[in-house]
């Protein structure tokens, strides 16, 4: 886990904090509506955060009367504390407000001060989402019969568009309470929970596209992959790269996505649990039945009535004595000794004869990580002669990580190189690239290059310029074909009545009376 992580379930003093809900209830309809702006979607996250798990309403001033001015900041929804967690302005949280309002998931109550009702205090927020997953289950049970997948025009929904089957997913209460993160980052976080099973987090059918994705959020594709490579980063999701079948051609498919918040949840669940026990037992000391010890093996001896449950010291690593322990969000707490405690546990003893019992630690072996260079791949010889060709770089080709990587990955997905040659030429020479460079708009040439061969327009990997690689029928999903024959009768149009304009003005400049300079005018 990383430290982004860790922090959300740590305190200062470096224990586990198990205060508050370990996760919310979303709706899935809106997390796959890309006309609902990411910051509404961020509203509403932070907003079930601090509303009540059974009924999804905040807490009223009453309820909180007693409490300190610093309790009731924490845990009542002032519209401050709101836009922090959001990590936007309190004008931006109205605005989601309003819209929060206007598409029915959102009643606002306004509250006075316990002291004087006449002083605006924090607002009572409800959540409606609950009545409309009441709603959709009776729709649910009413009609057995499987929803139609296909649209008005008779083509087949999208599948965001698609009745999901489901009402709500479950996000971390942590990560959509902390402002650091965008809302583009939590709308996305969303977005990839409704492809993935309520319980194991994983993807259950096929995995979305990143234009699946696009269409979930409303954002385009460098916010999702951005989005996406934060929060592998963050550790809050774990991806695999899928590839078709050498028959169909092997070329990459949507990766498969796997959340790990359940972790965090497990692991405040445990804490909890510890927690309760220790405020049971009144923190005394544990001590095993019958006076046991455990030696080194982990074998319980009997050592004597009442004595204490000690753990093996020679399994500690000596080379992390003297760092602190960072606690992880996997387990549960160590039992959550002060920042003090722990230093000065993992100071040496000093020795009565002088000096330290502090022995000299080794210094930890380099990994070493040892990879095998790709194998050469037929007809990549002729695509390294036409890059080379263009002079992009002072090194051949072949020598060069992005292009031979490039180049191999286009070949082994069932391309050739006369399709390597055509994106060479509508991306490079048709796009202008060598001027582009020359004025400093492309200054990384080598990487354009690469980018070019690499970029796949169309979501099938199959399909190259319109055509499906093996079969040579046109592609449907993007209908780059059926857009040339149309931009191709357009200008053949174009040219015939250009040149029945030609014919129809020729006839009357021949007939047109020809005047000599010799001669006067024809009568």
């Amino acid at each position: 886990m990383t430290d982004f992580l860790t922090s959300l379930s740590t305190s200062p003093d470096g224990r586990l904090v198990c205060t508050g809900l370990d996760h919310i209830e979303f709706d899935i309809r809106l997390a796959r509506d890309g006309s609902c702006p990411t910051t509404t979607k961020a509203a509403y996250m932070a907003l079930a955060a601090f509303a009540d798990i059974e009924h999804h309403t905040t807490l009223t001033i009453e309820s909180a009367a007693s409490w300190s001015a610093e309790v009731r900041h924490r845990l009542l929804p002032y519209r401050k504390t709101i836009a922090a967690c959001m990590g936007r302005s309190v004008w931006t949280f109205d605005r989601a407000v309003d819209d929060l309002v206007d598409r029915q998931f959102l009643l606002v109550t306004p509250q006075g001060s316990p002291d004087n009702p006449a002083v605006p205090d924090a607002n009572l927020y409800q959540l409606t989402d609950r009545e409309r997953w009441a709603r959709q289950l009776l729709e649910r049970a009413h009609n057995r019969t499987p929803a139609q997948i296909l649209g008005p025009n008779g083509q087949p929904l999208p599948r965001v568009l698609r009745t999901p089957g489901i009402d709500y997913v479950k996000l971390d209460a942590r990560i959509v309470c902390i402002g650091d993160r965008s809302p583009n980052y939590k709308a996305v976080y969303a977005a990839v929970a409704s492809f993935t099973n309520i319980n194991s987090r994983a993807v259950t059918d096929r995995p979305p596209t990143i234009k699946e994705l696009m269409a979930c959020t409303g954002l385009g594709r460098t916010a999702v992959t951005q989005a996406l490579a934060q929060m592998r980063k963050d550790g809050l999701l774990a991806t695999q790269d899928n590839y078709l079948p050498a028959s169909k051609g092997g070329g990459k498919t949507a990766s498969s996505y796997f959340l790990l918040d359940a972790r965090l949840w497990r692991a405040r669940a445990a804490a909890r649990e510890a927690d309760e026990l220790h405020s049971f037992t009144g923190g005394s000391v544990h001590h095993a039945d019958e006076g046991v010890c455990t030696t080194r093996t982990g074998v319980c001896a009997p050592h004597g009535p009442g004595s204490v449950h000690h753990t093996d010291d020679i399994k500690r690593s000596s080379s992390k004595s003297g760092r602190e322990p960072l606690p992880d969000a996997r387990r549960a707490s160590t039992g959550g000794l002060p920042r003090a405690t722990r230093s000065a546990r993992s100071r040496p003893e000093p020795n009565p004869s002088g000096g330290t019992a502090a022995t000299k630690t080794p210094k930890p072996r380099t990994k070493t990580i040892r990879t095998t260079p790709s194998k050469p791949v037929p007809g990549e010889e002729e695509v390294f002669a036409m890059i080379d060709a263009l002079g992009v770089s002072k090194h051949p080709a072949i020598k060069v990580p992005p292009l031979r990587r490039a180049v191999r990955d286009l070949l082994l997905a069932g391309r050739s190189p006369e399709h390597a040659l055509a994106r060479i030429n509508d991306g490079w020479w048709r796009a202008g690239a060598p001027e582009r460079v020359k004025i400093r708009e492309i200054r990384g040439p080598v990487g354009y290059l690469a980018a070019i061969l690499s970029s796949q327009d169309c979501e099938r990997p199959d399909c190259e310029r319109g055509l499906l690689l093996g079969s040579g029928e046109e592609c449907r999903a993007c209908g780059l074909r059926a857009a040339e024959r149309q931009a191709r009768r357009a200008q053949e149009h174009l040219e015939q009545e250009t040149a029945n304009l030609d014919q129809a003005v020729r006839p009357a400049a021949s007939t047109a009376p020809y005047r000599s300079r010799n001669l006067g005018p024809v009568r």
